[in-house]
């Protein structure tokens, strides 16, 4: 009896591996899958672990410096007006072979001279005078 029911187990599967074979392929391959997905939703996004990473966008510029004035005290010390605030800092010094002129140091280690009423741009590297307007 037992041998019966494993002869009727082996042809049944034998059956169903005939009908199969009759049917073809039930299930896709893999690279018929994507091209399936693909053309359902899209191709698939990149991975972002193999993308290059975006470079941060450059900084903007610094604004432009203008000299409003120069105050030097018979004590050698002096006070510059930068963008209409006083400055007492000594990395800006008044060049000593040019009265009135400043020297100022740029954080590349550039020095600009500027005398007061002119405007340093640093976006274009130019020098300026600062029109007045009237009131």
């Amino acid at each position: 009896m037992k041998s019966a029911r494993i002869l009727c187990a082996l042809l049944a599967g034998a059956a169903l591996t005939a009908q199969a074979q009759q049917l073809g392929r039930l299930f896709l391959s893999p690279q018929q899958r994507a091209q399936l997905d693909a053309q359902r939703y899209g191709p698939p996004p990149p991975d972002p672990a193999l993308a290059a990473p975006t470079p941060p966008p450059p900084p903007p510029p610094a604004p432009p410096v203008e000299l409003n004035g120069v105050v030097q005290r018979s004590s050698g010390r002096s006070t510059v007006w930068l963008n209409q605030e006083a400055q007492n800092e000594p990395h800006n010094r008044l060049a000593r072979d040019k009265p009135g002129t400043l020297t100022l140091r740029l954080s590349n280690g550039q020095a600009v001279l500027l005398k007061p009423g002119q405007r340093y741009d640093p976006a274009s590297g130019t020098v300026t005078e600062v029109q007045e307007t009237p009131p």
